[in-house]
């Protein structure tokens, strides 16, 4: 997966407080990367949020994006993708 920085800098407004909230990243992963791409993103994030990464190159490329969102905001975005209601 290419192209981590277009979704680390949107991390970056969640923590503004300008309203850009961890479901606003999910709608705008889905809508960049496809539903089945968002969602093998967020499990690659999860992973992180259990403190269990592994090896495979996208969890290795979605570090940045958990550092950068920090624990509890990637676990709320990881659960946004769990919700059947969100699914297009």
């Amino acid at each position: 997966m290419t192209g981590m920085e277009r979704w680390t800098s949107r991390a970056d407004r969640i923590r503004d407080g300008g309203g850009y909230t961890y479901a606003s990243l999910a709608r705008d992963l889905v809508d960049g990367l496809g539903w089945t791409a968002a969602v093998d993103l967020a499990a690659a994030l999860r992973h992180h949020v259990y403190g269990q990464p592994g090896s495979h190159p996208l969890h290795v490329s979605v570090k940045p994006l958990y550092d950068r969102l920090g624990w509890e905001q990637a676990a709320l975005l990881t659960s946004w993708f769990r919700n059947a209601r969100n699914r297009p």
